[in-house]
């Protein structure tokens, strides 16, 4: 008996080990996926060519650095300003000084300290303009100096009260505080990794290649909810929408309308349909005969069925412009429509002296994927109008050298985003006379005038009634088809949480979780 009492202790010990051994192991399987859950795939339309927040226009560019690099203050969903690296500010009584109190004990993710000499360092740099950086138009025209108080208060002299400076330096485009580290390695260092003090940091980046980011553990407003996102660059509308489907993403940019139905009645995806500020047109090369006549420019506006193109096309899920800004910006104010009359159009080309048959060129961007339908619309609707119209979609750098060069293009599509939530910088880049990228080659007097009574006046209700006024000549001038304020259409699946779209559309990861 004292024989099999053994044995049968020895076989109850080794089953005991088993059922251990088993249950750790199905521990450490139980935790994978929970581990997997804290990585994010994200599917975008479109390839950034550099990621110097200083020196970068497009917007999957900025996407990615607004990442890693943060602003002074940034916008909540609603486009509110709201606190960022600076915790509070006051400005002076004639709006010409602003002083910024700092976050505390905030480090780049290169361990070099964050304060108020890093940030001198920054806007010295970007609003200096011998640099010849793109994002110098926003404030170095009107930045005097800046000077800091300590380690942790910087202030801003202005030349003249800029009314939408607390939204310029929540633009996460030319407003970003990188590590002055990397700075003083060049733009060679920075346009390949652009170091902020994000909650997220880059791991691998390559154009033509998936961008990885990492979390940075050590960020100052608290441990990331995921611990890896990976952005990858995927144009076709078909391939985004699978890989929501079948999990291999998580996030998808641009779901076709004819998707959003079906994906919302999914088990596990959803889809978020979000009013933002930006419009849809094509512009027009005022330089280029005939369209440096205000009445040809006009006719090409009569001749686009705005409404069936919003209705049919869109599917009701976008507005007609009444505006150069959407109903989203805060100096939006209704500057009028041209309603569609084909013959009176066709009236006013041959009053111009514009002959049947004339070949024109319009070009788009290929990324810009859910714009191409409009563009198409209107290659058709111009067409009707007696033009030869050859619709081009180029890879985004091609498209972007090619309005660099007014003899390349006589129309171009593009989507307009008022990225200050302001209608200043819509305003100070598309039609200001001697701006970079004015691509329709505009130029009134009088309205780079309003656009600066509007820039310096501190005012909200009186900078409204200025920008009214420009609003209204611009519309009258047509240097562009206005086609259709837009909004956005983003796939999710359903344990995705926290994604803050602000009305600039540039997506806020820093609250993103996977349940």
């Amino acid at each position: 008996m004292g024989r099999n009492k053994t044995f049968r202790k020895v076989c109850f010990l080794l089953l005991a080990l088993v059922v251990v051994m088993m249950s750790a192991c199905s521990s450490k399987e139980s935790s994978a996926p929970e581990g997997k859950n804290k990585s994010l795939v994200v599917a975008l339309t479109g390839e950034a060519n550099s990621l110097d927040p200083h020196n970068t226009t497009d917007t999957a560019s900025k996407q990615i650095y607004s990442v890693v690099a943060e602003t002074l203050v940034g916008l909540d969903a609603d486009g509110q300003i709201v606190p960022l690296l600076a915790k509070s500010w006051k400005k002076s009584e004639d709006g010409k000084t602003w002083t910024f109190q700092l976050q505390e004990g905030v480090k780049f993710t290169d361990g070099t300290p964050f304060n108020a000499e890093a940030v001198k360092i920054n806007f010295e740099r970007v609003t200096n303009e011998e640099n010849k950086l793109a994002r110098y138009p926003l404030l170095g025209p009107y930045l005097e100096s800046i000077t800091t108080n300590g380690d942790y208060e910087v202030v801003f002299h202005l030349n003249n009260p800029v009314g939408p400076f607390l939204n310029i330096l929540a633009f996460p485009s030319g407003n970003n505080i990188i590590s002055p580290k990397v700075i003083s390695q060049g733009i060679e260092a920075i346009k390949k990794n652009p170091i902020g003090t994000g909650p997220y940091k880059i791991k691998h980046w390559s154009p033509g290649s998936d961008t990885i980011f990492e979390a940075n553990k050590d960020y100052w407003g608290g441990k990331p909810k995921l611990d890896q996102i990976t952005f990858k660059v995927v144009p076709e509308n078909a391939s985004r929408v699978l890989m929501l489907e079948t999990g291999e993403a998580d996030l998808i940019a641009d779901v076709p309308p004819t998707d959003i139905e079906r994906l919302n009645k999914g088990k596990d995806t959803k889809v978020e349909s979000i009013e933002i500020n930006r419009t849809v047109y094509v512009g027009i090369n005022n330089t280029v005969a005939p369209f440096n006549k205000p009445e040809v420019r006009q006719a090409l506006n009569y001749a686009i069925d705005k409404n069936a193109l919003t209705n049919d096309l869109y599917e009701g899920r976008v507005k007609v412009s009444s505006a150069m800004v959407s109903q989203k910006d805060g100096m939006y104010s209704n500057a009028g429509t041209y309603h569609y009359d084909l013959e009176k159009a066709k009236e006013m080309l041959i009053n111009a002296g514009v002959k049947e048959g004339m070949k024109v060129r319009l070009v788009a961007a290929g990324n810009a994927v859910r714009d191409h339908k409009a563009g198409q619309y209107v290659q058709t609707s111009l067409q009707q109008l007696g033009f030869d119209v050859e619709f081009q979609m180029l890879e985004l750098n091609d498209y972007l050298k090619t309005l660099d060069d007014p003899s390349k293009y006589d129309l171009f599509l593009r989507g307009g985003i008022a990225n200050t939530n302001d209608a200043y910088d819509i305003l100070k880049d598309s039609f200001f006379s001697t701006s970079k990228y004015n691509y329709a080659r505009y130029v009134n007097p009088d309205v780079d005038k309003l656009i600066e009574e509007g820039s310096i006046e501190s005012n909200m209700d009186n900078r409204k009634k200025i920008y009214e006024k420009a609003f209204k000549q611009i519309w009258s001038d047509a240097p562009w088809i206005f086609l259709y304020e837009d909004t956005v259409h983003i796939g999710m699946r359903k344990n995705v949480k926290g994604l803050i779209v602000p009305p600039t559309h540039l997506w806020n990861f820093s609250k993103v979780e996977k349940e």
